[in-house]
């Protein structure tokens, strides 16, 4: 069944006693009788959207997803749910009789790519693409915001979360929480697991350096100790021509070093990175002679991020899943908000995808086109500069008011997503088989971790 029902509290945009009272004393009678979808749903600019949906338009929203490099497993989602909320975009204006426009996406495989994020977005803007899903990764997305920020268009990613793009009224939006709060959570989680030191290996990136900066932090301000920080080289680790030699044996060397002064089950392991986990397990695995303790080093799981959490791509094939389940992994990635609006797009998924798993970035995507589509709506325009008034107009008035399959659409002065909880997953073996299972959930309110299968 259509999304496109279900979808609709998502586009209704304020309360509905705030819309019913606008519908009372604003709308002439006949109105309703001449475009229902506009006088019901879209109720801050009602006129804009009759006029875009009497245009005849297809208004193309852009997307720089990664369908070729590291994280090639949350960009092929991302691509494929965007499919599904295009279709059910156009669904709800066919039925709300809009039926003089409809919208699309356009795809660019940016490969994780800086230079190529920054053609790919000149080449969709001058396309006529005013709103961009995307890029998924931090360090592109901060390549390339001065061009969005200059040219006036909206960039929207569901995946993008270092700190240092936490920017107020920008053109760059993102519908998952910075890093400062996720290294609160993997600090948590790590002081829960029962650690007092911390080996952090980290993809040497504006992500990888703001998420290690900020669990450091955080990790010290419990009481705990970190290592010298471990960075590698993140774009030989995109091209896969990096063989981690150097970061394993400086990793083999802290950790035998900081196991003697804290003991073996005290010192973690934390490793920011993207798909290229899987080459690094691999050749970790090789390590089991040359180090005091046994593979996997320490007794403690090892620590993972949203970089590497629910990736297909790192647990396959199985001997390499067989390796990452024996060090756990435990992930945190930002946890939506279980609803029936996600439950039948998850149905949905994996009708359309069966070899597929819709995961918090492929809601998120969802959510993302939608949130293009709707505020593209509210401005009565394909136009950057009114989108983007639209969408700070909606920080400032109606915020967390739009609901999604991700759940409440509510955000931080800077346009990133108010943090609620991060969820925990860790790799287990099922039935011979490599999977990522919940482990358990960060709070944000409480900073406090609820196990369900403790790591």
């Amino acid at each position: 069944m259509s999304l496109a029902i279900a979808i609709i509290l998502l586009v209704v945009g304020i309360g509905a006693g705030a819309g019913g009272t606008y519908l009372a004393t604003h709308l002439p009678s006949t109105a309703m009788s001449t475009n229902a979808l506009c006088y019901s749903l879209f109720i801050t600019n009602p006129t804009g959207c009759v006029s875009l949906c009497t245009s005849g338009k297809t208004v193309t929203i852009g997307e720089l997803l990664d369908l070729s490099s590291s994280l090639a497993d949350q960009g092929t989602r991302a691509k494929d749910s965007s499919v599904l909320a295009i279709n059910d975009i156009n669904s709800l204006l066919s039925s709300g009789g809009c039926t003089g426009l409809k919208f699309a996406t356009a795809v660019v495989d940016y490969g994780l790519r800086n230079a190529d994020g920054l053609s790919g977005l000149q080449s969709l803007a001058s396309s006529g693409a005013q709103v961009v899903v995307g890029p998924l990764n931090s360090g592109t997305a901060q390549y390339i915001l001065s061009y969005a920020d200059s040219n006036h268009i909206i960039m929207i990613s569901p995946s993008s979360t270092a700190t240092t793009l936490a920017i107020s009224n920008d053109y760059f939006y993102r519908t998952v929480p910075n890093d400062i709060n996720q290294g609160k959570a993997d600090a948590r989680m790590l002081v829960d697991r029962g650690a007092t030191d911390v080996v952090i290996v980290q993809r040497h990136d504006t992500y990888g350096d703001g998420l290690a900066n900020a669990t450091r932090d955080s990790f010290i301000s419990l009481g705990g100790h970190v290592q010298p920080i471990i960075r590698y080289d993140a774009t030989a680790a995109d091209a896969g021509t990096l063989d981690f030699t150097v970061a394993l044996n400086t990793l083999n060397t802290e950790f035998n070093t900081a196991a003697g002064t804290y003991g073996v089950g005290k010192v973690a392991i934390y490793v920011i990175a993207f798909e290229e986990f899987s080459q690094m397990i691999i050749k970790a695995s090789s390590y089991t002679s040359g180090s005091t303790y046994n593979y996997p080093w320490s007794t403690l799981p090892w620590f993972g991020t949203d970089g590497e959490a629910d990736d297909a791509k790192i647990i396959t094939p199985t001997s390499t899943g067989n390796l990452v389940a024996q060090v756990k992994l435990a992930s945190t990635v930002f946890a939506t908000t279980n609803n029936t609006k996600n439950q039948a797009l998850y149905s949905e998924f994996a009708s359309k995808y069966p070899t597929q798993t819709c995961d918090s970035y492929c809601l998120g995507a969802y959510d993302d086109v939608w949130l293009g589509a709707v505020a593209t709506i509210q401005a009565g325009s394909n136009n950057g500069t009114a989108i983007q008034a639209y969408l700070q107009q909606y920080l400032s008035t109606y915020n967390g008011s739009l609901f999604g399959v991700t759940g409440s659409m509510s955000f931080q002065a800077s346009g990133d997503r108010t943090p609620t909880a991060y969820l925990i997953e860790k790799v287990v073996i099922q039935s011979g088989t490599p999977k990522w299972v919940n482990a358990g959930t960060w709070d944000y309110t409480t900073d406090t971790i609820t196990w369900t299968s403790v790591p």
